[in-house]
């Protein structure tokens, strides 16, 4: 294994070498981690690892906030919104406290995106300055992307986040189509634990708040998912009372 992985860190380098001059990103894959790195920035798309784990919490968590309360509704729900994401860092049964059960073991996959404590990363608005302090010279999560697997036909995207310091690189839509691709087809990565999603998956599923409109525009316009619809009425479905509000839950597909 640790000679798989220098091996895989080592044609990384060369290959970086040779795409120095080019906006090229490269996707490489083995062992535990799938890597997409880019030759000209200090960012690296990776399959998530137990020690991310406050920072993936802090992107969640900051995400969330700004989505209620600095861009939307002045605040209003804010109350509500800080419920909702103790109930997702505290609860020990949720999501990101058992990322490898509910992920990895259910057939799908979680990836960070990190970025090194460069010029890229000086300024990290989603963590605290101790905590930015302590990662000097090391990677920052400033992104996820979670691939569920609901059934052996469907998958979810959740917890997609990108820190808002870190947005219109391109890097939101690179960590979506990453997750489209591995759920398309399996990846072989030659680690039965990261080999679980396999091509039977006919449809991807995601969820977002109403008031989101650049989600809804992200998912929609910019990355080919298209609306849910009801079964017995033909509309879009729309759930009502997300965390306690009068506001809907939307839900989107693609279809693979």
């Amino acid at each position: 294994m640790h000679r798989n992985s220098s091996f895989l860190h080592i044609i990384i380098l060369i290959l970086l070498s040779l795409a120095s001059n080019s906006n090229t990103f490269i996707l490489l894959s083995s062992g535990m981690n799938t890597i997409m790195a880019s030759p000209t920035s200090n960012y690296t798309l990776r399959r998530y690892q137990a020690t991310d784990l406050d920072q993936v919490k802090q992107i969640f968590a900051s995400n969330i906030r700004e989505e209620w309360g600095s861009i939307y509704h002045d605040g209003k729900y804010i109350a509500n919104a800080e419920r909702y994401i103790k109930s997702v860092v505290d609860d020990s049964d949720s999501d990101l406290n058992s990322i490898e059960e509910t992920y990895f073991s259910g057939g799908g996959y979680f990836w960070v995106l990190t970025c090194q404590q460069e010029d890229d990363c000086q300024k990290n608005d989603d963590i605290s300055k101790e905590e930015e302090a302590a990662t000097t010279a090391k990677e920052i999560v400033v992104g996820t992307c979670g691939l569920q697997k609901l059934s052996p036909t469907t998958a979810e995207i959740r917890r997609m986040c990108l820190a808002s310091n870190h947005r219109r690189k391109g890097w939101g839509s690179r960590m979506l189509q990453t997750a489209i691709e591995k759920a398309r087809s399996s990846s072989d990565s030659g680690e039965e634990e990261d080999n679980r999603m396999v091509a039977r998956v006919e449809k991807l599923v995601v969820s977002t708040i109403e008031h989101s409109l650049d989600g809804i525009d992200f998912y929609k316009k910019r990355n080919g998912f298209v609306d849910t619809l009801e079964e017995e009425t033909g509309l879009p479905k729309k759930v009502k009372g997300v965390h306690g509000t009068p506001i809907s839950e939307v839900f989107m597909e693609y279809k693979l």
